[in-house]
């Protein structure tokens, strides 16, 4: 297990199971999180579990705070062992009828806070010849499914972002993992945009699955550490990918169908 690790969305959800994961007597871990207040509970959490955290206020879609983390990270850690990109947000709803200004503030944290950590650290881990990065997509950054738009680009991106960067980095030593999960209970909803019914059915789904973010992080971290590309911890993450691959036109007129019928019944 990881005795260094740099985590960003620290502050509640997966970013604190993480946290939680690696606060084993003697870890140093580097906790950021536009949420102060939520990252210095989970620094109070991983303390009482022996860890030694540190706590600073990031906002991941600003290069020059990413940098200052690497900067952090250098001072508090010295050799680091893994970087998890976790900070996440959400939006829905169709194509054409998002604000950009919504499509502007996902693309920012979820995939160039994405982009910030891999830049930041990519060298650092290369220098030092060793080290795992994990970086936060979805599933639905593989299903694509409709008025998801804004999620799965940005979650889509960072898939390939993780790829890119594994067939770079692979053969100096650095692991690279990206997370593909479906709905466990999290916060992302609650500063989430777009329509209320929408929210209101993730809402459902996050609370109705049969996961914890714990056992999503710990499947996470175990994958880094076999040196695993790609983790799918849910059955049904699996079955969205070999059905979009095996059959991808007839799974997106599916997907499609099932958005009609959908819209059918809330309209009766």
């Amino acid at each position: 297990m990881p005795t260094t690790a740099v985590i960003t969305g620290a502050g509640s959800g997966l970013g604190r199971a993480f946290a939680v994961q690696l606060a084993l007597p003697g870890a140093r871990l580097l906790l950021a999180d536009i949420d102060a207040a939520g990252c210095e509970e989970t620094a109070q959490i991983c303390r009482a579990r022996g860890a030694e955290p540190h706590v600073t206020r990031v906002d991941v879609a600003e290069a020059a705070q990413v940098e200052q983390l690497g900067a952090d990270a250098d001072r508090v850690l010295g050799r680091i062992d893994l970087v998890i990109n976790n900070a996440g947000v959400a939006v829905s709803g169709a194509v054409g009828e998002v604000p950009l200004d919504d499509w502007r503030w996902i693309v920012g944290i979820n995939l160039w806070g994405a982009i910030h950590g891999c830049h930041v650290f990519t060298p650092r881990l290369l220098a030092q010849r060793g080290g795992g990065i994990l970086n936060v997509a979805s599933a639905a950054g593989i299903a694509c499914a409709p008025t998801m738009g804004p999620y799965n680009v940005t979650k889509a991106g960072v898939i390939a972002l993780s790829e890119t960067l594994a067939a770079e980095v692979t053969q100096h030593g650095v692991r690279v993992t990206v997370l593909c999960p479906v709905f466990f209970p999290t916060n992302i909803v609650a500063a989430a945009r777009g329509p209320a019914a929408q929210r209101a059915q993730a809402a459902a789904a996050l609370a109705n699955s049969r996961f914890t973010a714990e056992q999503v992080a710990a499947a996470a971290l175990r994958a880094n550490q076999r040196g695993e590309l790609y983790c799918l911890p849910m059955r049904e993450a699996r079955l969205v990918w070999w059905l979009k691959r095996l059959v991808p036109q007839l799974f997106h007129q599916k997907l499609a169908a099932a958005r009609l019928a959908r819209m059918s019944r809330q309209a009766q």
